[in-house]
């Protein structure tokens, strides 16, 4: 715009014919200065030139009355100009001094349009044509920095992509996947054929990827400000892990031109949340169940389906008295399967030999754990009851004893089935932990089952055996209530007296 502006200024100047009349120039929008001789002495400026460069005395040369212009170049393309009568132009040039029109000091930016030119009386001189482009200029330098800090900052973010520990992804408005991720592919193993588009979802878990569609449909419809869900990914390695899933819109004014998302490994997190929400619904479930048995069933449904697919809990009646090393009975009281697995057999009581893993377990007081392939059981790791649901397609088993007070109060068998990574030490470890948690009411019901064997055998004690009368059939049945522990409650007696006469007698304390 400067130099088309400078340009219609010197055809004016031509257009008046012969010498320059200068009055002309005074209603210029841009500066005008006119010099005559050799010297360039200064014969006119027009009103914009003054209130830019300050109101200089006319008649002298220009190099005494702009001193502070010298920096620029400027005069030396005067002495050209006049020597050879080709204009020049000068663009963009910084000019460093006090400004009276602004009144600040400081670099402002002009494009010079310097031409040969004849004054009114025949003297020849030279016309310089001043444009102000500081605006032009410090607009164009900020489109270079912003064009810079955009191609360092996308020079990060594809180092930040290929080092970081996070996986980032990009998306179309449609939620397709548009560009690789090396992060995801690391961690997932899937190519980029298999990732892009809608492929990305063949990495969720198959039981979490409806619920995840499902989310993110949602998402892309409503536009959210902010995606953000947890879900587990298929490794490479094989097994899943829990990943912080965070996305958000990239708009173009109000239209989603993509999205931008990451992927964060939370699994540790996750385990250590889990951990501390199970113990707190182990205490909850205990803390008002008397009967151990009743006490072990309420924990099968903490364990499933959280830690694992299924649980059985079978209670030892002869932890009291079993020399260790013998042969073990073990009652089933509560057995539990993640749903959509086959049930568990009918509680019931089962004889153990001595050498049986869950008798190992009970005389050891230690876990006995067995990982193997999807199916295939070591023969005898479980109770015969449970091999037709632990033959399916579990991969892992743990048999952990529940010692309560340094008796062998119970055992409790868990089972992994299909594609979930199998038990290992960390579950082993909260298995533990939970059962530790439970110890004070599970001491409080063992005390309760010690009591109330003592107080029963000692009720029966206190039974006779019906006497042996001629033409008569006596037949006793005694059976305790369930619920009292204490000595007394129903009892009966039946005698011969002395003449001969039978009694039978049954009475209520």
């Amino acid at each position: 715009m400067g130099l088309h502006t400078a340009h219609h200024v010197r055809s004016r100047a031509r257009a008046a014919g012969g010498p320059m009349r200068l009055e002309m120039f005074d209603p210029a929008p841009i500066g005008v200065v006119l010099t005559q001789g050799p010297e360039h002495r200064l014969a006119y400026t027009n009103t914009v030139y003054r209130n830019t460069f300050g109101d200089r005395p006319l008649g002298r040369p220009i190099r005494r009355t702009f001193p502070d212009l010298e920096q620029s170049g400027y005069f030396d393309i005067f002495d050209r100009v006049f020597a050879t009568g080709k204009a020049e132009v000068l663009t963009a040039v910084p000019i460093d001094l006090s400004f009276p029109d602004s009144g600040d000091t400081g670099t402002r930016y002009f494009t010079f349009s310097i031409s040969h030119a004849t004054i009114s009386d025949g003297r020849q001189g030279v016309l310089g044509v001043i444009v102000e482009v500081t605006d032009q200029v410090t607009v164009a330098k900020r489109i270079r920095v912003l064009s810079e800090e955009r191609r360092r900052a996308m020079l990060r973010y594809r180092s930040l992509v290929r080092a970081g520990s996070e996986m980032v992804w990009v998306t179309d408005p449609a939620g397709r996947i548009i560009e690789p991720s090396p992060g995801w592919q690391r961690v997932t193993g899937q190519s980029w054929e298999e990732f892009r588009g809608d492929g990305w979802i063949d990495a969720v878990h198959p039981d979490e990827r409806a619920a995840v569609l499902e989310t993110w449909g949602r998402a892309l419809k409503e536009g959210r400000p902010l995606f953000a869900q947890t879900y587990r990914l298929r490794l490479a390695e094989g097994g899943y892990r829990h990943f912080a899933v965070n996305a958000a819109p990239v708009r173009d004014e109000d239209t989603v031109i993509e999205w931008v998302g990451t992927c964060r490994d939370i699994e540790q997190e996750w385990q250590n949340t889990r951990r501390e929400e199970l113990l707190a619904r182990a205490t909850a479930v205990t803390a008002d169940t008397a009967r151990l048995d009743e006490m072990l069933a309420a924990l099968t449904g903490v364990i499933v389906p959280d830690i694992a697919d299924s649980c059985t809990m079978y209670l030892l009646p002869q932890a009291l008295h079993r020399t260790p090393g013998t042969a073990l009975t073990a009652e089933r009281v509560a057995a539990v399967t993640r749903e959509g697995r086959p049930g568990p057999p009918p509680h019931h009581a089962e004889h153990l030999g001595p050498g049986s893993p869950l008798a190992r377990a009970a005389d050891r007081r230690r876990p006995v754990h067995a990982v193997f392939p999807p199916g295939s059981p070591p023969p005898d790791l479980a109770p015969p009851g449970t091999e037709p649901w632990l033959a399916h397609d579990a991969n892992s088993v743990v048999l952990l004893p529940v010692v309560v007070d340094g008796t062998t109060a119970a055992l409790v068998v868990a089972s992994v089935n299909g594609d979930r990574p199998p038990l290992g030490h960390p579950e082993i470890s909260l298995l533990q932990t939970l059962l530790e948690r439970a110890h004070t009411p599970l001491s409080n019901a063992l005390e309760y089952q010690r009591t109330r064997q003592v107080a029963l055998a000692l009720q029966r004690s206190l039974l006779t055996d019906p006497p042996d009368v001629p033409g008569l059939d006596i037949a006793v049945r005694y059976r305790p209530s369930t619920s009292a522990a204490e000595v007394g409650g129903d009892w009966y007696d039946s005698f011969v007296l002395r003449d001969g006469a039978t009694v039978l007698t049954i009475g209520d304390v």
